[in-house]
């Protein structure tokens, strides 16, 4: 009888993992002719074992909330960090990520100046609702209480979840200075705070282009605006607006920076926070999240 042939069988199972994940992976579209591009196809799924996952658990707490969270527009990165670790230093459960790595992008500075919001809204959305539903069905924590927490263009993701994910164990939701466009918001009727710093002018015109002023064309109710007719309606819905900060308040020191994106545009704009911001801002949000657990 002839052996099998081990070693071919190991490539043939290798090349077919591979060719599955580069026929699941999605492409880039170019959009316009000034070198922007989106992202369409089959976007990645949440997987707990994917090396970019990280799941933390707190020792001796004995069933610990937990924050479900969705990086910004960069990937997954040191300010990322610091607001994950900002809640396991208060005894929460945490599920963070790179949708990036895990939609099959590892070229960050590309995504970073050529993908515009939605397209990268896409990658993050498909893992982040994922997430959300793993931590809604495991009891390594409380899941009861999960709280949904993203930067940037991942707030912008969170506050499009607190609608299109109906699951009753979200508590609440925080989202820091979320994108002007890309995903629709609806209406939102989970507690919510989107804190921004007073200077965030990122990717504006001026110095005084808030990103909470904002309209676009795939956009055309600003942050402002949305979050005054759900105010209106008496949902719970509000701004912190915090002094001595720009865009993404744990991104460093306040400094005013210029950035390019694509080939003809660069901007100007305030980035990062004083300390007093910073202890304000973890002030606020762990008292927002402690209001609104289940006991």
């Amino acid at each position: 009888m002839r052996k099998p042939n081990i070693f071919g069988l190991f490539i043939l199972i290798l090349s077919t993992l591979w060719v599955n994940t580069v026929l699941s992976a999605p492409e880039l579209k170019e959009v316009g002719s000034r070198g922007w591009f989106t992202t369409v196809g089959t976007f990645a799924e949440f997987d707990p074992n994917h090396p970019s996952v990280d799941i933390w658990i707190p020792s001796g707490v004995k069933k610990a909330p937990i924050v479900v969270y969705a990086h910004g527009g960069a990937g997954y990165r040191e300010d990322d960090h610091a607001r994950v670790l900002m809640f396991r230093q208060h005894g929460f459960a945490t599920i963070s990520f790179d949708s990036y790595e895990m939609n099959g992008f590892d070229d960050l500075k590309f995504i970073t100046r050529k993908v515009l919001n939605e397209g990268k809204q896409n990658m993050i959305w498909g893992v982040f609702k994922g997430a959300v539903e793993y931590a809604s069905k495991n009891d390594s924590w409380d899941n009861r209480n999960i709280f949904l927490y993203g930067g940037s263009n991942g707030a912008r993701v969170a506050l499009h979840s607190a609608t299109e994910l109906a699951n009753i164990s979200i508590r609440g939701v925080i989202a820091e200075a979320p994108a002007a466009n890309g995903y629709s918001l609806g209406d939102i009727n989970i507690p919510t705070i989107i804190p921004f710093g007073k200077l965030d002018n990122w990717a504006g015109r001026s110095d005084t282009d808030f990103i909470w002023t904002r309209t676009y064309q795939n956009s055309p109710i600003s942050l402002e605006q949305w979050v005054k007719s759900l105010q209106e309606k008496g949902r719970p819905v509000e701004f912190i607006f915090y002094e001595n900060a720009g865009h993404l308040l744990f991104d460093g020191p306040l400094n005013k920076v210029t950035v390019r994106r694509g080939d003809t545009i660069a901007f100007t704009g305030y980035k990062g926070a004083d300390e007093e911001a910073l202890k304000q801002y973890e002030h606020d949000v762990i008292k927002f999240v402690n209001s609104n657990l289940l006991p």
